[in-house]
C-alpha cells in the first residue's frame, strides 16, 4: 500500500537511498498493513534543501494564487474523502464515518486558510517626523517543520500545512510511524492541487532521528509540534543548549498531572511563558 509513496522531496515521491523500511500495523487486527519507506539523514538534508528552494518560489507567489491552490486542496480532499477515511480506519482504527468527518473538518481548515491568505494586511504607523512614513509589511517566517501525531493525522496535518502555506512558508511534514499513509495521501493531494515543487515535503521514518536533525538545522525557522509531555521533555533536552536565556516557551497542556510534572522540571521553570490547562471529560 505504501509503494506509490515514500519520501516526498522536491515534488517527487522517492524511496530512501538506503532502501530501509518499517512495518505499519493495523490496530484492529494487529496485522501488518505494509512497509513504508524509512528516511535517513540523506533524505532529511535533501528535504531541507528542497524546502529552502521552495520557500523562494512560494513566498513570491501572490496571496490570491496561494489562496486558489489552498482552495483546490480543500476541493480535492472532499472528492477523495473516502480514500482518506479508509487510511484513517486502517492506520488509526477509526470507524469510516468518523474518518469521513475528520476529512471534512480538515478540508474546511484548508478552505478557511485559503480566505485568510488574502487578509494578511500590513500597517501604516504614524511617524514622529513630518517627512517620514512608517509601513509594516508581514513576511513569511521561513521553512516550517510540522511534526504530526498519530491520533488525528489528517486534521492536524491540515492545520499545520495550510497555515504555513497561507503565510507563504514552505513546510516539511513528519507523520507518525503509526499513521504515515494518511498524511502521505494528503501530501499527494497537495501535489495534485498545484503546489510548486519543494513547497511541501514529507519525511517518514524514525521520529527522534528526523526530528532532531530538523530542529538542529538553521534552515528551519519555525516548528509546529503536537505531542505528549514526554516528548516535550525530549525536546527540552535537545533544544536547551540552543535556547537564549531570555526566550520563553509557550505550552498548552490538557492534563493537570502533566502540569504538576512540568512545573517540577528545573529548566522549564525558567522558560515557561504561558500555560493553559484544560481537563478533558
Amino acid at each position: 500500500m505504501y509503494n506509490k509513496f515514500g519520501q516526498f522531496i522536491d515534488g517527487k515521491w522517492q524511496q530512501s537511498e538506503k532502501k530501509e523500511t518499517y512495518d505499519v500495523i493495523n490496530p484492529a487486527t494487529e496485522e501488518i498493513i505494509g512497509s513504508a519507506s524509512k528516511a535517513s539523514s540523506i533524505e532529511v538534508q535533501k528535504a531541507l534543501k528542497s524546502a529552502e528552494k521552495g520557500l523562494k518560489v512560494w513566498s513570491n507567489t501572490t496571496p490570491w494564487q496561494r489562496s486558489y491552490v489552498l482552495r483546490k486542496i480543500a476541493d480535492l480532499m472532499r472528492e477523495k474523502k473516502d480514500v482518506l477515511a479508509k487510511w484513517l480506519t486502517l492506520e488509526v482504527g477509526k470507524p469510516l464515518t468518523e474518518g469521513v468527518g475528520e476529512v471534512g473538518g480538515a478540508a474546511d481548515i484548508f478552505e478557511w486558510n485559503a480566505e485568510e491568505t488574502k487578509r494578511i494586511y500590513g500597517q501604516t504607523v504614524q511617524s514622529r517626523f513630518p517627512e517620514t512614513r512608517v509601513h509594516v509589511y508581514y513576511q513569511p517566517v521561513g521553512v516550517v517543520a510540522a511534526l504530526i501525531p498519530w491520533n488525528f493525522p489528517i486534521v492536524l496535518a491540515a492545520r499545520k500545512i495550510s497555515t504555513a502555506l497561507a503565510a507563504g512558508c514552505s513546510v516539511i511534514c513528519k507523520p507518525d510511524v503509526i499513521t504515515p499513509g494518511a498524511v502521505m495521501e494528503l501530501v499527494d493531494i497537495c501535489k495534485q492541487a498545484g503546489v510548486p515543487d519543494g513547497v511541501v515535503n514529507l519525511l517518514s521514518g524514525d521520529p527522534a532521528e528526523i526530528s532532531n536533525e530538523l530542529l538542529e538545522s538553521d534552515i528551519v525557522k519555525k516548528v509546529s509540534i503536537t505531542g505528549s509531555y514526554e516528548y516535550i521533555l525530549h525536546l527540552n533536552n535537545l533544544l536547551s543548549p540552543l535556547i537564549h536565556p531570555h526566550v520563553r516557551i509557550q505550552f498548552v497542556l490538557f492534563h493537570r498531572m502533566a502540569l504538576q510534572q512540568l512545573l517540577l522540571h528545573p529548566y522549564l521553570q525558567q522558560h515557561i511563558l504561558f500555560l493553559k490547562v484544560q481537563t478533558l471529560y
